[in-house]
């Protein structure tokens, strides 16, 4: 499944935070935050501090072929 905002905005509503809450949470800035998105250019290292600051992982396994 790929992450995309409207991912990250379920698991904010799911922890009843907004996603500029979860920008603060992770340190980022929010209008910062909103351009990746925009400009589909957020990073791995992005995804991890923004799942991180709501008690998520980010694990990437092979799938069985």
């Amino acid at each position: 499944m790929p992450i995309t905002k409207d991912t990250i905005k379920e698991l904010c509503m799911s922890e009843h935070l907004t996603m500029k809450e979860l920008a603060s949470k992770a340190d980022m800035n929010y209008t910062g935050l909103l351009d990746k998105f925009r400009r589909n250019s957020l990073t791995v290292r992005d995804l991890e501090k923004l799942l991180n600051a709501i008690g998520y992982t980010l694990q990437i396994s092979k799938t069985k072929q």
